[in-house]
């Protein structure tokens, strides 16, 4: 026999049971809109408190409302439909006025599809016991959507009171056995109450003997409460019938009320999971991380403490000392060499300009969205992340202009204005991209993640209205800051001859560096992809992100540093573009993980979900590059300028 599916090991989140609902949007990694998304969260949503609508306190025998959500294949977390879309009678009829809940721009990229189902009775603190919800025959049409949609083990979301259920629709097996503990509480609590038997009733003749799919007639409610306020719901699924044309359907429900001592404000505790979160694995991955960085740490203190103290002396000797040192002539080799050109202005500079300055604007987006993260439980309320995320974006889309426009000046770059409005419309152009990718697909499938116009709209007037003007103000400052600043060293104005190197040099001395930032990185994007990609998980440990994030940006300086030192020594002074592509190469082996991670750890099938997955995939990998290569060219620029200002050019 096997155990009847109840509640799945829910992701926390707060739903629509007196509010609009609430689920952490980190743990459902950035959409390919998400960017897009949560520029509009906080200004076209404004949080407004209702009397009695967002309080979560009830009086004894008030309405506690049930809403639904979607449904979709189990193995798929992103493939989701309204629940309407099974087809059952629990929100169909003339008798009963179905409300639908209002949905927030990050609550609509989410794909939720709220509405409440009133043919579920439900009153505070008064139990109930078994009771019909609605009777249904099968039609031929209706039974064989129902065995396909159990046969791909679909699963649906309520919401009470701000606390999601999962269950799925029906089973496959023959025989279900339910020993959930709620269901024995109320045996034992409940003696004179009897619940619904598994037993199916009578098929047809020649349907006997034949494996046939089972759908969940009956829904069990248990629900615990500590004085005026619901602390944990669950609902245990129960009375599996046989799906068959012409079958008659009878669903029914209980309800059952516990007391509880728990706190109101530990009740999404429950859907964490520290047993896989805090595993000592993920310790281990910080470990691994800080020796990494301690390990480059070194390799860099050698080159500054000692090749480079070596060089200084040399270059610094007197005319005399080098005609007197009979060993060193002819040995005028290595970085000091490329001194009139190492501030030469990079080949393809506008280029180079935008993918730097989003690579800042994103960086410091991140730092302040886990920041906050950290202080905050944002996993346990829906729009925390979304509205940081606004916050931070709106705020550093300053710093992403300043730091295009001093870049851009400093090189002496030409046709500013231009490049400035490239660099504005880089990212969101890339996410809008990929979103009508996605979208297009997502509206042939009618699933829930559809994403209306009007949220689109929003999106647009917010970004000519907050982040154009923002990014113009920081361009501005940008090139001020950069009038006032020189080269350590005169650019010749004729080019140096670069000596000949080995065609493979560049391109290994970049994958290499590559891959080292990734051993710092791949442990944590196993838990981060397990978050994303999964039901039943909620990434919750924000500090351990932090602390990975922190040590990942001292690495690529390190690494950005080393092949810096290596590239000028090898008289090539074309630093600024190595710099950033050896650090942005770590978003190439990312990549290759997620591709790894989808064939070997899911089970996700069809289009909608693929073209989902690595569509976001590939928008994250893109930011990590503009992250780790912005992150690597700061830490060059900053090694070149000490290095340069330190001897004596001619």
């Amino acid at each position: 026999a096997t155990r009847a599916p109840g509640v799945l090991t829910n992701r926390a989140g707060l739903g629509p049971g007196r509010s609009r609902p609430r689920v952490p949007l980190l743990a459902t990694m950035p959409s390919v809109a998400g960017l897009a998304a949560a520029v509009a969260v906080l200004a076209a949503n404004p949080s407004t408190v209702r009397a009695g609508k967002d309080t979560h306190t009830y009086k004894k025998g008030e309405d506690v409302v049930v809403w639904t959500d979607k449904v979709g294949p189990y193995n798929n977390p992103q493939e989701t439909y309204e629940y309407s879309t099974l087809g059952l009678c629990e929100l169909e009829g003339e008798d009963i006025a179905v409300e639908q809940g209002e949905l927030s721009i990050g609550e609509t990229l989410e794909g939720h599809a709220f509405f409440s189902s009133p043919r579920l009775d439900i009153h505070f603190g008064q139990s109930k016991p078994p009771t019909p919800l609605c009777s249904m025959v099968l039609s031929d049409e209706k039974a064989k959507a129902l065995d396909a949609v159990i046969n791909d083990n679909y699963w649906y979301q309520l919401y009470i009171d701000d606390l999601p259920i999962w269950a799925f629709v029906g089973e496959h097996s023959k025989f279900a056995l339910d020993v959930s503990r709620f269901s024995m509480m109320y045996r034992d609590n409940n003696k004179s109450l009897q619940l619904p038997t598994g037993s199916a009733p009578p098929v047809p003749k020649h349907l006997k003997g034949k494996p046939l799919p089972r759908i969940y007639t009956h829904r069990h409610f248990t629900l615990f409460y500590n004085n005026d306020q619901i602390i944990e719901v669950d609902m245990e699924p129960s009375s599996p019938w046989p799906v068959y044309p012409g079958a008659p359907l009878n669903f029914s429900y209980t309800v059952l009320w516990f007391q509880t001592n728990k706190e109101f404000k530990d009740r999404t505790n429950r859907y964490l999971d520290p047993k896989f979160f805090e595993h000592k694995v993920h310790w281990f991955s910080i470990v691994n991380s800080f020796m990494l960085c301690l390990f480059l740490c070194a390799v860099v203190a050698i080159i500054l403490m000692k090749t480079l103290k070596r060089d200084f002396t040399r270059y610094s000797a007197s005319e005399a000392e080098e005609l007197e040192n009979l060993d060193g002539v002819g040995d005028e080799s290595g970085w000091k060499q490329v001194n009139g050109d190492v501030f030469r202005k990079p080949d393809h500079l506008a280029i180079f300009t935008v993918v730097y300055a989003s690579g800042c604007h994103l960086a410091c987006t991140v730092f302040i969205v886990l920041i906050f993260a950290i202080c905050n439980s944002y996993y346990a309320s829906r729009g925390a992340t979304a509205g940081s995320f606004v916050i931070a974006y709106l705020c550093t889309v300053i710093v992403g202009g300043y730091e295009g426009g001093r870049i851009f000046r400093m090189f002496g770059g030409q046709q500013w204005k231009r490049t400035m409005v490239y660099q504005c419309l880089f990212m969101p152009g890339l996410v809008f991209l990929s979103f009508i990718v996605i979208n297009t697909t997502a509206i042939f499938y009618r699933a829930t993640m559809t994403v209306p116009f009007k949220t689109i709209f929003i999106i647009l007037i917010l970004f000519l209205a907050v982040c154009v003007p923002l990014h113009t103000v920081g361009t501005l400052l940008g090139r001020r800051a950069a009038s006032e600043r020189s080269f350590p060293c005169r650019v010749h104005h004729l080019k140096r001859p670069i000596p000949t190197k080995h065609w493979a040099f560049t391109p290994i001395m970049t994958m290499v560096a590559g891959i080292v930032p990734f051993g710092c990185l791949f442990i944590e994007m196993y838990f981060i992809l397990s978050a994303v990609w999964s039901h039943n998980k909620i990434y919750y440990v924000y500090g351990f992100m932090f602390a990975i994030l922190v040590l990942l940006c001292l690495v690529i300086v390190c690494v950005s540093i080393t092949c810096t030192y290596i590239l000028l020594n090898a008289e090539d002074y074309r630093w600024q573009w190595q710099s950033y592509l050896s650090c942005a190469a770590t978003s190439l082996y990312v990549f290759a993980y997620t591709i790894h991670y989808f064939y070997n750890s899911t089970q996700m099938s069809g289009f909608l979900q693929t073209v989902y997955y690595f569509g976001t995939s590939l928008n994250f990998c893109i930011g990590l590059a503009l992250f780790c290569g912005s992150l690597g060219f700061i830490g060059a620029s900053k090694f070149v300028f000490l290095i340069y200002s330190n001897i004596k050019a001619e």
